[in-house]
């Protein structure tokens, strides 16, 4: 009866004791952005394509995820990025504006706005596709529960308006259709919140030279131990490419990858496209080539920099260890000098 007893009581207290909850402190709101004067403004570090990179590249982009996600600057009524009225993206880029210097050159001023808004647009689509995860019901008979399920801070008519789109016969189709190509994509990278941009960058000042996407390919499609993201990612590291990091659609890593989707370039990052220009910026091919040019260059200065540096620090130390041994020189001198002394008296 006493080990019945235990049991029970130990059943019970089992019963009581409740699964450990995962908290999270949700994304991050960069207030030390949004508090920033009005005198002040933050350098933002852009490679020859006018990408974001360095340490600043991270903390760009994430600003920018804190203005797709304020619901009267980028609305989530509005079904498509395309369909966001130009005001409230012109508002958008005047408050990037107002956080960080800006390029006065035309050309790169028009493709950082462009990659800014571009980026803005992605991550709206990706915090609506969030909501959706979050909150969305099968069957329409669930849309009025879906619509009391509001979350906080929402504007009710906009959230309304999303979920009545959700349950229209071409949303239900266009997610089906959605789901199967995602399930198809096999060409997964581990690059995390760092984009190409930055890992490039970061690869190029290890190197002391421009990378190749060939080069590039493996940092970003391989774990921490070194292994490969999937079986396919494996194969097509396998593969003689040694291609450049001219985007020509006849080089060995297309060849390897196969043709270009439209709109982007692989292994390049956000904001490039098939046609060679930067964020459909004014930059020509010629300029493309010789930014890249540059690159090599500034990252030749930069390595021959390095090794006189290295060269002068050597100097340094072999004109301090010269300067120690003239002293030791001199106190030997004045201890010859008093013994010279010692012994003639």
């Amino acid at each position: 009866m006493d080990e019945v007893g235990d049991q029970e009581t130990h059943e019970a207290s089992t019963q009581d004791v409740q699964p450990a909850v995962h908290v999270t402190h949700g994304p991050s709101k960069y207030l030390d952005i949004w508090d920033l004067p009005d005198e002040e403004e933050i350098e933002l570090p852009l490679n020859s394509m006018l990408q974001p990179v360095d340490d600043g590249a991270r903390t760009f982009t994430g600003f920018l995820g804190t203005i797709a996600r304020k619901l009267h600057m980028c609305p989530i009524r509005f079904l498509n990025w395309k369909d966001m009225p130009e005001e409230f993206k012109e508002e958008c880029w005047r408050v990037v504006e107002q956080k960080y210097c800006v390029l006065v050159n035309p050309i790169a001023y028009a493709a950082l706005k462009t990659f800014t808004l571009q980026k803005i647009g992605k991550t709206w689509r990706d915090h609506k596709s969030r909501l959706k995860k979050q909150h969305y019901i099968l069957d329409s008979r669930n849309k009025a529960r879906v619509k009391n399920n509001e979350p906080n801070g929402c504007i009710t008519q906009d959230w309304e308006i999303l979920i009545d789109h959700w349950y229209t016969d071409d949303a239900v189709i266009e997610s089906k259709k959605n789901k199967e190509l995602r399930s198809k994509q096999d060409d997964l990278h581990t690059t995390g919140s760092c984009s190409f941009a930055v890992h490039a960058a970061k690869k190029a000042k290890t190197d002391g030279r421009p990378v190749k996407r060939t080069v590039l390919y493996p940092i970003l499609h391989t774990h921490k131990d070194g292994s490969a993201v999937n079986l396919v990612v494996k194969a097509k590291m396998s593969s003689d490419t040694s291609g450049s990091i001219a985007w020509s659609t006849d080089d060995v890593f297309a060849k390897v990858m196969g043709k270009e989707c439209k709109g982007c370039i692989r292994g390049v990052g956000f904001g490039l496209s098939p046609s060679g220009r930067s964020s459909k910026s004014a930059l020509t091919d010629i300029e493309i080539h010789s930014s890249q040019a540059r690159d090599y260059e500034v990252a030749q200065l930069k390595t021959s920099l390095a090794t006189m540096e290295d060269k002068l620090a050597s100097f340094d130390e072999m004109k301090e260890r010269f300067s120690q041994f003239e002293e030791m020189k001199q106190r030997m001198t004045c201890m010859l000098q008093q013994m010279q002394q010692i012994s003639s008296q």
